[in-house]
């Protein structure tokens, strides 16, 4: 007997992590990765692979509506105020799960995010880039034991639509000191690249990650910018081994959408172009420096409107 169509598990789903919903784009990819290794004998090639490890990565798209809930996830003080040397996954385990909306739910029992999404800012696209949760054995759980990693239940899918609010229709504009941004080609790109080192033990395999550190960009092609402003606020007149931390931050900013902010900038690239259809600047890119007093890289904000 073939198979049969209504034997074929597939459809949609949402994820939910730390009381919050996220519901996905394009859908939701689940990888779990068993390392192994290779017991090598000279005469009688590979004896045996053995387990060595265990992770899984959960990817999604958000669909890009807004709420506090969703920056607050998405863009946590971990990686806005960052503590160099500190937990991702903390001394509390967090569960992340999949669920489907035909009725199982995968539940892992120890999620961090490890891959905030890329910002695109601007008015025709929605808000993120692809976000990545990492899972790890539970706190002080042992591969062998009962439900360290995962469960799987049957539950009916409660997790309604994503909200149709706050998706797109926000136009940004670029301050930098008295530099103004005031439209682009294409809109904002802000990408947040944590680094991140793995903790891994003989008995348990990786069972955190430590925060390494956090670089924050920010790039757009502006309209209207002339050379001379374009020149000027690049430090390319500073002395060599001078710091270019700005003593401004750059704020991206829209009227009922997000508000983003790279503390302390420097425009670090700020190509000019000369050519019959030619724009005259270029892709220009901010980084973000750490406010020493407040400890904060970057920020991003949103507001419900009441």
């Amino acid at each position: 007997m073939g198979t049969t169509r209504q034997s074929i598990i597939r459809g949609p789903g949402a994820v939910t992590f730390d009381s919050v919903t996220l519901h996905d784009a394009s859908g939701i990819n689940a990888e779990i990765d068993s390392s192994t290794t290779e017991v090598p004998s000279s005469i009688a090639g590979r004896l045996d692979t053995i387990k060595t490890d265990q992770i899984g990565k959960v990817s999604l798209t958000p669909v890009g509506n807004l709420s506090e809930a969703i920056i607050a996830l998405l863009y946590p003080a971990i990686f806005t105020s960052p503590a160099t040397g500190a937990s991702i996954f903390g001394s509390t385990d967090k569960p992340l799960a999949v669920h489907s909306r035909a009725g199982t739910v995968v539940s892992f029992v120890a999620a961090a995010l490890t891959k905030p999404p890329v910002l695109t800012l601007s008015p025709v696209k929605t808000s993120f880039g692809q976000a990545e949760f990492t899972a790890l054995l539970g706190n002080g759980k042992l591969p062998t034991d009962a439900s360290s990693f995962y469960s799987v239940a049957s539950q009916t899918y409660n997790l309604g639509e994503p909200d149709r609010d706050a998706l797109t229709g926000f136009h940004y504009v670029g301050t930098y000191g008295a530099l103004s941004i005031p439209d682009t080609l294409d809109g904002w790109t802000v990408s947040v690249e944590p680094q991140l080192e793995a903790v891994a033990t003989d008995s348990q395999g990786t069972i955190d990650y430590t925060l390494a550190g956090v670089n924050v960009t920010a790039r757009c092609t502006p309209l209207g910018l002339s050379e001379s402003q374009i020149l000027a606020a690049l430090p390319v007149l500073s002395g060599r081994g001078a710091s270019v931390a700005g003593a401004n931050d750059l704020v991206i900013a829209a009227t009922g959408g997000l508000t983003v902010t790279l503390k302390h900038a420097s425009l670090v690239t700020g190509p000019m172009q000369w050519g019959t259809t030619a724009l005259r600047a270029g892709e220009i890119g901010f980084t973000a420096n750490i406010d020493a007093t407040s400890g904060k890289l970057f920020e991003v904000s949103y507001t419900d409107p009441e």
